[in-house]
């Protein structure tokens, strides 16, 4: 099938003729019993530093057990040297980061997992770091240094135990539907409590401390990253991403995000113009229509074990790779989907289906997928690969920035929020009828309540205007959203409080909490740390668009 499938995506590479590399061998068998790699017989075992050995991987999202073993003839080891693991290296010498990646290709052994993704990381991110210091962030010299780093991260985050206990999952863009999906289905199925902290922890040091405001991959790489490493290796790795140039992993703003769909369609034309031409044609190229790939890091389309093998990739290659396997990924299922499907199918959602069937079924080889993947031809004798080089692709992406940030207001590139929903009741709605009003406090709410109800409890037109019975119709309610005409105007102020209302003369509530101006020009007024005491509507300029306890 694959190698039908191989014919097909080389009729769409106009006339090149790119030969399928040979699948990688089955490892040898070897003694269950042993745990690592028998070490080179002109290493004497007692000159080994401890320190120097790599730090095993850790299920911190799910408390799953990891298989320890390294096969033999891997190219891997337990610790690295200059002998073993020099595919870990950033020397400058381009063989040696080639070497590095194939073997990245071939599959890094889950007990070496939380060590090489970080050392890849760093190494990407660093160009001009040794490798010997590149290395030490995967072994155990680092382990104190990241976890009292991370300790005084949380300690500036979460300031009162309590804090942690309110936190909500960030979504960082991804939006409701698919947040609820990460912790309920796509991470191999109901992420434990405790799985779910962590998640919460890393994802809100990620924007607090990093300064990460919007970038749909992070939830979803967030959650691979801690089924192999501790919460302060996540930490750590999801810091080396963004330091200095985020781009060269993720897309941490609106723009750069459609800057990036655009590329992907834009390849995929170039690449496999007749996929893209059926893909253009049901939608499936927007930026909503690449949902999958550019919000969701294949993790719906692909089966776990594939997951993780690709994040082993993106780890060393950055998003350069995600672009050439999803593009690659594109082709192989539309030619693996038959002449009477393909003909039903009218809307990307159809095709993403196709896609996850493929993918999912006994025809998918993952190792000749990845041969087709980086496919390459001969011109001039001259071996070059199918798939444009990097540098193609950053110029590319940097066309398209300059077109993302004119047309970000004319592209959706999120599924569009539903209003909040009424419960009628006896007492009539007066201040929250309009839809759009509603719309707008959806949009503010955290994502596990963007799709509640609003359940009048509380009127001072039925009720009448006593605070005392304000506390009392409000005791039985945590989260409340208050709203409040200004008289004689036509203004609709209101505040979304994360707590109980009660009588408490030394204050009470988190960040969570936050005032908004319903109309006119809705608009949000959230906690900021350190921010000065605003005025609510009042003269003062930059302070009117700031809101603090």
């Amino acid at each position: 099938m694959f190698r039908q499938l191989g014919a097909a995506l080389s009729s769409e590479l106009d006339g090149y003729d790119g030969n399928r590399q040979q699948q990688t061998p089955e490892p040898e068998s070897i003694d269950p019993t042993s745990t690592f790699t028998a070490q080179p017989e002109d290493i004497d075992l007692t000159e080994i530093n401890p320190l120097d050995l790599f730090c095993s991987s850790i299920d911190t999202l799910c408390g799953k057990s990891i298989d320890l073993i390294i096969p033999h003839n891997s190219g891997w080891a337990e610790r690295p040297s200059w002998r073993q693991n020099s595919h870990l290296s950033n020397d400058g010498n381009g063989d040696s980061r080639e070497e590095s990646r194939q073997l990245c290709r071939r599959g890094i052994p889950p007990s070496l997992r939380c060590a090489a993704w970080i050392i890849n990381v760093v190494s990407a991110a660093n160009l001009t770091m040794s490798k010997s210091d590149c290395d030490d962030y995967g072994t155990l010299k680092k382990v104190r240094v990241l976890e009292h780093g991370w300790d005084l991260v949380l300690k500036s985050i979460f300031t009162d135990p309590s804090d942690l206990e309110r936190a909500e999952v960030l979504d960082f863009g991804v939006g409701h539907d698919h947040l609820i999906n990460i912790l309920m289905k796509d991470h191999g199925g109901n992420i434990p409590e405790k799985g779910i902290q962590s998640l919460t922890k890393v994802l809100h040091a990620a924007r607090d401390s990093l300064g990460i405001e919007y970038c749909l991959w992070l939830p979803d790489i967030t959650c691979l990253l801690l089924s192999f490493m501790p919460e302060s290796y996540t930490y750590a790795t999801i810091r080396e991403m963004v330091h200095e140039d985020s781009s060269y992993f993720l897309a941490v703003s609106r723009a750069q995000h459609l800057a990036w769909c655009k590329t992907f369609a834009d390849l995929l034309k170039r690449c496999f113009p007749q996929t893209a031409a059926v893909m253009e044609q049901i939608g499936a190229l927007t930026p909503l229509g690449l949902d999958p790939i550019m919000k969701r890091f294949f993790v719906p389309l692909l089966k776990r074990k594939h997951v993780m093998r690709i994040m082993d990739i993106f780890t060393g290659e950055g998003a350069h790779a995600i672009f050439r396997i999803g593009t690659t990924l594109c082709c192989l299922s539309h030619a693996h989907l038959g002449e009477s499907i393909r003909e039903r199918c009218d809307n990307a959602a159809t095709f993403w289906e196709g896609v996850r069937r493929f993918a999912h079924s006994k025809h998918f080889d993952f190792e000749i997928f990845l041969s087709q993947v980086y496919m390459t031809k001969k011109i001039l004798g001259f071996t070059r690969p199918v798939f444009p080089r990097p540098e193609f692709v950053s110029r590319i992406i940097s066309e398209n920035e300059v077109w993302a940030e004119n047309n970000l207001t004319n592209i959706s590139i999120h599924e569009e929020k539903k209003p909040l929903g009424l419960v009628e009741g006896d007492v009539p709605m007066t201040l929250s009828k309009d839809s759009l009003e509603r719309l707008s406090l959806a949009k503010w709410l955290p994502p596990s309540l963007q799709s509640t109800k609003l359940d009048l409890i509380y009127s001072t037109s039925h009720h009448g205007r006593s605070l005392e019975m304000f506390y009392r119709c409000c005791s039985s309610s945590r989260h409340t959203i208050t709203l409040m005409e200004v008289l004689g105007t036509d203004i609709v102020i209101g505040t979304y409080a994360t707590h109980t209302w009660k009588v408490n003369p030394d204050g009470y509530g988190d960040g969570g909490c936050f005032l908004f101006r319903l109309k006119p020009n809705a608009e949000c007024f959230r906690f900021k740390v350190g921010a000065a005491v605003a005025s609510f509507g009042g003269e003062g300029g930059d302070d009117e668009n700031r809101a603090t306890r």
